[in-house]
């Protein structure tokens, strides 16, 4: 008996008034758990705005990238064709549209862009600031496919 993917957490209509923040990503790898923490940090300063959807599984997201790219428009389908690393971010909104981010790095130039309060914003921005080191605390994160996220699947 092998080794086999988890299944992802369903991901039901995003609430009003909000944005999901999505990554999916291989079990172990920093840059995964570098953008788990910024999307984390994000939800928990803007909660009434942000809320949050994990699928870490090193099996697994290779098996579910496709079904994520399916969901993009044509063109956002076309630009992220090639993209088969960890993570994977994207947006959900409220109207089902996807907008995808791509990498961990395009995370951060998506943070950067669009939160300004330095201090406020500082906990996730300063996460952007540099690369992510091969630490316990960046690789060794939760990553079922059950992992904690805001976003209620019940």
């Amino acid at each position: 008996m092998g080794l086999s993917a988890s299944k992802p957490s369903p991901r039901p209509a995003v609430p009003a008034d909000k944005i999901r923040l999505c990554i999916s990503g291989f079990g172990l790898s920093h840059h995964t758990g570098r953008a788990r923490k910024i999307a984390e940090i994000i939800a928990s300063t803007y909660p009434d705005k942000y809320e949050t959807w994990f699928y870490f599984d090193t099996f697994g997201h290779k098996e579910f990238l496709p079904t994520v790219k399916a969901e993009l428009s044509e063109e956002q389908q076309q630009k992220f064709a090639t993209h088969q690393s960890s993570p994977f971010c994207w947006l959900e909104m409220t109207d089902g549209k996807r907008n995808a981010i791509g990498g961990r790095d395009r995370l951060c130039d998506w943070a950067n862009e669009n939160f300004k309060d330095q201090e406020k914003d500082a906990p996730f921005l300063d996460l952007c600031k540099e690369e992510p080191t091969v630490t316990f605390t960046e690789v060794l994160y939760p990553r079922q496919s059950t992992t904690p996220a805001t976003v209620k699947t019940e």
